[in-house]
């Protein structure tokens, strides 16, 4: 399951919150989700996030808060940039031809190149002034270490 969670600065009552109503009044801010609707249980959903973040030491969960450890990005990619590398050098040996007429083969090597940086389908977090819901990953990357970030909604997409 994917979800996406609204997370602040400073903590915000309820009403403040993102609404699924939110999401279907901006149809295109999240446009890979056929659906965006409130997490069943988001107290549940918070504590699997919280276990994950600490497992993989990517931080500290308190609770309704959560902390970015200072490592946390190079912990959670270590490994990927093989990956990246690899798709690129796939592209990189494209000639002419095959950019010109092989469309799908090439579409797939782009989209792994894509993959490899940052999941399209994984979580989100939205953050922010805007709608729009942003990769866990590149949150990840952007993150301030030691700064508090606070639950607000919590939603489920597919």
């Amino acid at each position: 399951m994917s979800y996406i969670y609204e997370l602040f600065q400073a903590p915000r009552p309820e009403e403040e919150w993102t609404t699924e109503y939110d999401f279907d009044e901006s149809p295109s801010a999240f446009p890979i989700a056929e659906r965006v609707v409130l997490a069943a249980n988001r107290d549940a959903v918070i504590a699997h996030f919280g276990a994950w973040l600490e497992k993989r030491r990517l931080g500290l969960w308190m609770g309704e808060m959560f902390l970015v450890d200072r490592q946390a990005a190079d912990r959670y990619f270590e490994g990927r940039f093989a990956s990246f590398q690899k798709a690129v050098s796939a592209l990189q040996e494209l000639n002419e031809i095959q950019f010109i007429h092989d469309h799908d083969w090439v579409q797939a090597l782009i989209d792994k190149l894509g993959e490899a940086f940052t999941s399209k389908y994984g979580d989100y977090v939205l953050w922010g002034d805007d709608m729009t819901p942003t990769p866990l990953e590149e949150f990840l990357r952007k993150a301030q270490p030691g700064q508090r970030y606070y639950f607000g909604a919590v939603f489920y997409y597919h």
